[in-house]
Formats: structure tokens, C-alpha cells, sequence
């Protein structure tokens, strides 16, 4: 699970080419909240907020999708709901339509824990990097291990 890096899933497909790559939820209503914020989004403003949560209570039902076909219906619905907010329309369609698999619930048919989020091991990196490395970064792997194995003590 990754967030939307393009350069890490193609990372991660090269390296494990038959691996499913999931995006993690909480990253994908980031980042379309943070794109309906901006004014190119059309719905930016603080007259548009009930707009907004719509939208992301769609993204929602979007993500409840358990079929490709109830998410390409459902994406079709989305874009005739929002017709009248043409820049949202092909946000979605240039964004998020096209990786469904990675982000709704019919391409997690797999064991996954049930995870949406990495936020767990995000967390994790962060205390190792501050906490435990100092919040340093490309050290040299042997200084890695000396200071992970002098703070195990």
C-alpha cells in the first residue's frame, strides 16, 4: 500500500511484477480534498464546502464499488451528478477513474488485514527517523546500524 507516487508504484511493479499495489484511502481523500480546495477545482471557497463533502461522499460510494462494473457505473453516475462542475468531472477522470483497482474496494479482493491506510507504518518511519535517527538522513548503512543497534541498548 503506497501512496499516489507514481515513481515508487512503478518502482514496485518492476521489482514485484505480480503484486497487487493498493493506494491508501486516507491518501487518496487527501489528495482530492486538498485539489477541491484550490480555485482551478471550480468548488473552492467556503460557498461551496456542501458541495465538496458531496463530492467526497461520492468518492466514498466510489470506494465502496465491489465490482469493475458497479465502479464504471458508478463513475458514470458520479459524472452526471457533477456535470455542472465540468473541472471536477475530468479531475476524476484523468486522476482516480483510471486506478480504481488501486483504490476501490473491488480491486482488495485479496487478504490485506483489512487496511485502508498506511498510516501505521508511516507512523513507524517517522519514530524510527526522529527518534531513533535523529531525525538524520542518507547516513551510511553501517551508521544506520550502529546507531539503531547503540539505541537498542
Amino acid at each position: 500500500m503506497v501512496d499516489k507516487d507514481f515513481a515508487e508504484i512503478n518502482a514496485l511493479q518492476k521489482v514485484f511484477p505480480e503484486s497487487a499495489i493498493l493506494l491508501c484511502w486516507y491518501h487518496v481523500l487527501q489528495a482530492v480534498n486538498r485539489r477541491l480546495s484550490k480555485s482551478e477545482s471550480g468548488v473552492h471557497g467556503l460557498s461551496n464546502t456542501q458541495k465538496r463533502n458531496e463530492i467526497i461522499s461520492f468518492f466514498c460510494k466510489l470506494k465502496a464499488c465491489t465490482s469493475e462494473d458497479d465502479f464504471k457505473a458508478t463513475s458514470a453516475e458520479f459524472c452526471q451528478t457533477f456535470k455542472q462542475y465540468p473541472l471536477v468531472c475530468q479531475y476524476f477522470q484523468k486522476h482516480w477513474e483510471g486506478i480504481g483497482h488501486m483504490w476501490c474496494d473491488y480491486g482488495r479482493r485479496f487478504s490485506h488485514a483489512r487496511s485502508e491506510t498506511n498510516n501505521v507504518i508511516e507512523r513507524f518511519f517517522h519514530r524510527l527517523k526522529y527518534q531513533f535517527l535523529s531525525g538524520y538522513k542518507n547516513r551510511r548503512l553501517d551508521d544506520l546500524i550502529e546507531v539503531l543497534l547503540g539505541k537498542a541498548d
